[in-house]
């Protein structure tokens, strides 16, 4: 049967605050009584190090049990009906108060930090670099196709906190990034097992690319956390410092790992340690996912980073302003001049297969 968050569920949220409220005038964090955290420190603290400050292991768990349970139950919207699935056709558990009061715990304290001057990754996929570097690409049917420029970041964002020291394989399994289903993806590969995937060969020869940016005040404000309709409306009704910085989007689709919680799902993709078992997977890190509710514009300064297996990242291209053939100045990506050979001539394909895509259609 379906219901709504109950007053149990605004209870709960709102002791929360004020038990946290209390704690931060001493300077002290609520539940491991250290020192408060800088606004400049928790852009680099790991999610769950900095909930540790303000939340109690018990609640960090509440927030990981509720992977996996219907943040949507009152969506009527026929299009989301198949997002109360599980993959194998059971339905998901409708979220507990204590799960509902953790989530909005956990995003009152991470969702301080999108903020002007906050550090974000945006990852891309390798099939889009060229259209990035090249500032225009083309969407749409063959049949049909559009140009459109690449001048702005887009669609899922994340503090770089979220990813900060892990590689490729492991930002992947972090993140959840773009499930996918096919034999060969662009993140991840399927393996004999239909529940498991691997860390697709794509990203194993090319790395993981993400692009950095400093968001402005404006940017920051259109970062907004997708919930699902219940978990979205116990927002609306009982935690003040969230209003304005989420919006409902309800899961489609029993397969789809987006979860309608505010943070990412776990992918079971397997680690690419040889000394690990072989069926052992990368753990989900908690995470606060953003939408980028409107595109915000790439701005001087931001750089294209590669993220090998090994951990390694290299800048590929820092967009900067630059002189075109005509005389007028434009923003638009330089390669690193300190790339090898090998690099440069690959990352200069991908642009030129990107102006033949855009020429080829008319742009």
């Amino acid at each position: 049967m379906k219901e709504r968050f109950t007053l149990r569920v605004a209870i709960l949220v709102a002791l929360a605050a004020l038990c946290a409220t209390a704690s931060y005038a001493a300077g002290h964090c609520p539940v491991s009584h250290q020192p408060l955290p800088s606004a400049a420190q928790r852009q680099f603290l790991p999610p769950v190090k900095l909930l540790g400050c303000f939340m109690t292991p018990e609640e960090i768990n509440t927030v990981r049990s509720a992977i996996g349970h219907d943040a949507q139950v009152t969506a009527t919207d026929p299009a989301f009906e198949s997002g109360e699935l599980n993959p194998d056709g059971s339905m998901r558990p409708p979220l507990t108060a204590s799960q509902f009061a953790a989530l909005i715990k956990m995003h009152s304290v991470l969702a301080e930090d999108m903020r002007n001057g906050a550090v974000i990754r945006k990852f891309i996929q390798n099939s889009d670099i060229g259209g990035f570097l090249y500032g225009r690409t083309v969407i749409g049917s063959p049949s049909a196709p559009i140009v459109v420029t690449t001048n702005t970041v887009r669609g899922f964002v994340g503090l770089e906190r979220n990813t900060q020291g892990l590689d490729a394989g492991a930002t992947v399994g972090a993140l959840g990034l773009d499930f996918e289903t096919t034999p060969l993806g662009q993140y991840t590969d399927a393996t004999a097992d239909p529940l498991l995937r691997q860390v697709s060969l794509e990203i194993r020869t090319h790395g993981l690319h993400s692009i950095r940016h400093i968001m402005v005040t404006q940017g920051a404000s259109d970062a907004k956390i997708p919930l699902g309709k219940d978990l979205n409306d116990t927002v609306q009704a009982s935690a003040p410092t969230l209003i304005g910085r989420s919006f409902e989007m309800n899961r489609q689709g029993q397969t789809n790992p987006y979860t309608a919680l505010g943070i990412s799902h776990n992918l079971f993709l397997l680690t690419l340690d040889p000394s690990d078992p072989p069926t052992a997977t990368y753990p989900l890190h908690l995470n606060e996912e953003d939408v980028m509710t409107v595109p915000t514009p790439l701005a001087v300064g931001d750089v294209l980073f590669r993220r090998k297996t090994n951990g390694q990242e290299t800048p590929i291209a820092r967009y900067i302003r630059g002189h075109n053939p005509d005389g007028t100045v434009t923003n638009r990506w330089f390669l690193s001049q300190s790339l090898s050979a090998a690099d440069k001539a690959y990352y200069r394909g991908l642009l030129q297969q990107a102006a033949a895509r855009v020429a080829a259609a008319g742009g």
